[in-house]
């Protein structure tokens, strides 16, 4: 391999890690956020004249860094917990999905026989599934598997965190007075059984650096095996490299592997997902094209904003129709809409610690499930719009 190609994958992998530090350390970068800055750094890098960057070698090095960020980020899921304990969150959650899926299916549906100039309509229709129900990393997963191109995933994201800020204003603000005007107030049931979360919570602050070093090791290496296993699963079902079928089957096998206590409290497991997740943004944003992003823009811009305004609006009055209460009814909306991140900021705002695991819980089913979803989504739209 030329001496070029080995210190590009250097800069793609040591980057994120910088970008982490920053924004840490500093409340603009952190307003901004690292996905962002990643993209970014590409962008710039990827359109400079007379650009050093080998396309094909970000290309591949982000196309196998987004079933090593699902595979990890799945790797902490607790399932039974979350049905043992959540019926309430469960149902304000499917609720979530079922709106998602309508305005994804009726946005897509308009925009497609009003012939709106919006690429690939069918695919974006799962990849807003999957995020609206994920989050990022299934926008990435969808996309790669449904090939969408570079130019569309980036602008498609940037119009999704675009508005998520907004709304992540008004969750921060006014949102829970907004929505006690017209859905009942939570009431807190018996406690929890917690143990398993507080007993994981502990061992993640009291786990030394170099054992957390030689878990994530570990992680990295169960993460390998499941992505090769996918691989083989998709060339024995397929007879070739299917990315959905690979998809499909990392997060099969990413669920089942949640099951084993061992895997599942391995530390830092989803903050390395994410890691891999940022290096796959900068790998994205090198291999855009600016020029045709801004061609892309405004319809997409467009339709993103009905697809959001349309699941929000769904989900709210159904939970008004089933009368599910505010703060569920909100934390499952930022499971949903922003992921695990969020839920505890926001139930923080709600001042409402009861709902903080459940919500949590809820963000890492919804990466269980998205993929599922986004891609049934894409292909029955597929078939019905062909």
């Amino acid at each position: 391999m030329p001496f070029s190609s080995i210190l590009q994958i250097l800069v793609m992998l040591a980057f994120p890690i910088i970008v982490i530090e920053i924004v840490k350390r500093n409340k603009l970068a952190g307003m901004v956020g690292p996905v962002i800055l990643c993209y970014g750094l590409g962008l710039i890098v990827g359109n400079l004249p007379n650009s050093p960057v080998n396309t094909k070698l970000s290309q591949d090095v982000a196309e196998g860094c987004v079933p090593l960020a699902i595979s990890l980020m799945l790797l902490s899921t607790r399932f039974m917990a979350w049905l043992k304990y959540a019926k309430q969150t469960a149902k304000s959650f499917a609720l979530a999905v079922v709106s998602v899926m309508v305005a994804s299916f009726t946005v897509s549906a308009y925009f497609y026989l009003q012939d709106m100039n919006v690429e690939d309509v069918w695919k974006l229709s799962g990849m807003m599934v999957g995020v609206y129900t994920g989050g990022t990393p299934n926008l990435a997963a969808i996309g790669t598997a449904l090939g969408i191109s570079n130019e569309v995933f980036i602008v498609l994201n940037a119009c999704d965190l675009m508005l998520s800020a907004m709304y992540l204003v008004l969750l921060l603000s006014v949102a829970q007075k907004i929505a006690l005007k017209f859905l009942p107030s939570f009431v807190p049931k018996e406690k929890h059984d917690r143990d398993e979360t507080f007993h994981y919570q502990r061992l993640q602050q009291m786990t030394p650096k170099r054992k957390i070093g030689l878990s994530l090791l570990s992680a990295f290496g169960i993460s390998v095996g499941i992505v090769l296993a996918s691989i083989g699963f998709a060339l024995a079902v397929t007879g070739e490299l299917s990315a959905p079928a690979v998809i499909l089957g990392v997060t099969t096998l990413s669920i089942g592997a949640s099951f084993i206590k061992k895997v599942r409290f391995l530390p830092r497991t989803y903050e390395f997902g994410e890691y891999f997740l940022l290096v796959f943004c900068m790998g994205i944003g090198s291999i855009s094209n600016y020029t045709e992003m801004l061609q892309a823009s405004p319809n997409v811009l467009l339709y993103v904003t009905c697809v959001f305004t349309g699941t929000l609006a769904l989900h709210f009055f159904l939970s008004w129709i089933f009368k599910v209460d505010a703060d569920t009814t909100l934390i499952t909306s930022v499971a949903g809409i922003f992921g695990p991140a969020f839920i505890g900021p926001v139930a923080s705002v709600l001042k409402n610690k009861d709902i903080v695991v459940s919500g949590l819980t809820t963000g890492l089913v919804g990466y269980a499930i998205a993929n599922y979803l986004g891609l049934a989504m894409a292909h029955i739209f597929h078939l019905v719009f062909p």
